[in-house]
């Protein structure tokens, strides 16, 4: 075997010398692409990937020897793959995957080179360049003041979210401070440059207590925007308009008992309805569908006296006090009741010839003393009950109040004291100018609805616009 395979050599050295003779051995190539690369605008802080192909065009399998990135114009080019292929097998393309991860803004370029064991012809070079910008939010209202919301309601209010830089942006998620808070728009939110979004927000109090919290718009990049404060039931900064919701003139700070009743706050009259007219804690007290007096008998169940607990159906009858103790509509015997209204003078009847007037009877404004008590229409429309000087029908909205009456000062106290219809108007509970904020609230001047906190600040005004103290 060893003397055939020298032989052949032998013979082959022979027909050399006498002969010349080419092998043609094919050479290997490959192609790259694309030769530029441009990845547009991608947000600071963001990752961009990007691929480019080894395509194998001729000869036998390529090794690729080595991969070079160039950061021309700043850093941010690399390579995206924990490991690469080593070679191009013949035929084939191989994806090679790089990433453009910016932080910082600007206009970025690289060269990538590959170099390859293909001969003379082995090394190929690609560009590829990207601008950066930061992502921008804009965030409005500033302040979302949900008003009064009582324990174990809610109230949902929407907040617009503008995106106004050059890049989208996705809001991975929504952070707020304060447990009575909650988002309820569904997350991630991606915003394209100049578009806006809505986000919806709920106030759920398990208590009547203020409550405030700072909200956060976390993008997927963690950059975090603030820019909106929330708020609810805040009696110490609210708007009274806000805050007086059905506009009886009371707020949900002060006493009204249902601000979303107008027929319920302190000084109504009371009415058989099972509601609290009068913000005093008693249901229906005053009316004939009450037992005023705790026999255990309203007048509609038949108490011809519900002053008197000892006046009632069933009640013994007392022949000599010259009343109907019984309310069968009789009064005793020898009582004198010359009107027939169920009271003899005895009995406290102070007109035995008026049967409108009598200790039972409504006292009704018309100049007489129609229940006997010695007053004149108190406890109607005619009359000064609380002593301010003017009645119901001269235009106090509250006869219960001395504060409250036309042409009193307004002060700050959930209350409508001039009865003009409006809560604190002109006070430091009062948005003036209508901004979201009150001087209690933060606003440095209550009649520019340009200045409040959270207003961005205008440099080379001279002017306090974010109310911080400081005028830029």
């Amino acid at each position: 075997m060893v003397n055939r395979v020298v032989q052949f050599v032998a013979a082959a050295a022979v027909m050399s010398c006498s002969q010349d003779y080419k092998v043609a051995v094919e050479s290997s190539a490959y192609v790259v692409t694309p030769d530029l690369t441009d990845l547009g605008t991608v947000a600071v802080g963001a990752d961009a990937p990007f691929v480019v192909s080894l395509t194998h065009t001729s000869g036998a399998d390529i090794a690729i020897v080595a991969v070079e990135i160039l950061n021309i114009d700043g850093a941010f080019f690399a390579d995206g793959s924990v490991e690469h292929a080593d070679r191009i097998p013949a035929g084939e393309t191989v994806d090679l995957t790089f990433n453009y991860g910016p932080e910082a803004e600007g206009y970025h370029t690289a060269r990538i080179t590959f170099k390859t064991d293909a001969g003379d012809d082995d090394e190929r070079t690609v560009e590829v360049r990207g601008h950066a910008a930061e992502p921008q939010l804009a965030v409005r209202p500033a302040l979302i003041d949900f008003g009064p919301v009582r324990a174990g309601g809610s109230s949902i209010e929407r907040a617009e979210v503008t995106n106004p830089g050059t890049v989208h942006v996705d809001i991975a998620a929504v952070g707020v401070d304060h447990d009575s808070f909650a988002v309820e728009t569904a997350m991630p939110l991606r915003i394209e440059p100049g578009e806006q979004a809505g986000i919806e927000l709920r106030f759920a109090p398990d208590s009547s207590d203020e409550a405030r919290a700072n909200v956060r718009l976390v993008l997927d990049t963690d950059v975090a925007f603030g820019g909106l404060a929330l708020r609810g039931n805040a009696c110490s900064t609210g708007s009274g308009a806000l805050y007086d919701q059905d506009g009886d003139g009371y707020s949900f700070c002060g006493t009204d008992c249902n601000d979303l009743d107008a027929d319920a706050h302190p000084g109504s009259v009371e009415v058989c309805n099972g509601v609290d007219d009068n913000c005093d804690g008693t249901v229906d007290e005053g009316t004939e569908c009450y037992d005023d007096d705790g026999d255990g008998r309203s007048e509609e169940a038949g108490d011809c006296n519900d002053a008197d607990a000892s006046v009632h159906v069933g009640a013994e009858e007392d022949f000599e006090n010259g009343i109907d103790d019984d309310c069968d509509g009789v009064v005793d015997s020898g009582g004198g009741d010359a009107d027939g209204d169920g009271f003899a003078v005895a009995g406290g009847d102070c007109d035995d010839f008026d049967s409108s007037a009598s200790p039972a009877a409504v006292e009704v404004a018309d100049g007489l003393d129609n229940d006997c008590d010695g007053l004149i229409d108190e406890g109607t429309d005619a009359y000064d009950d609380d002593g301010d000087g003017l009645s119901e029908m001269e235009g106090d909205c509250d006869d219960t109040n001395r504060l409250v009456a036309p042409g009193l000062g307004e002060m700050p106290d959930w209350i409508d004291n001039n009865c003009d219809g409006r809560v604190d108007e002109g006070t430091i509970h009062a948005d003036d100018d209508e901004d979201g904020f009150s001087e209690v609230g933060g606003d440095c001047d209550d009649a520019d609805a340009a200045r409040h906190p959270g207003n961005p600040e205008i440099i080379g005004d001279g002017i306090d616009n974010d109310c911080d103290g400081v005028a830029r």
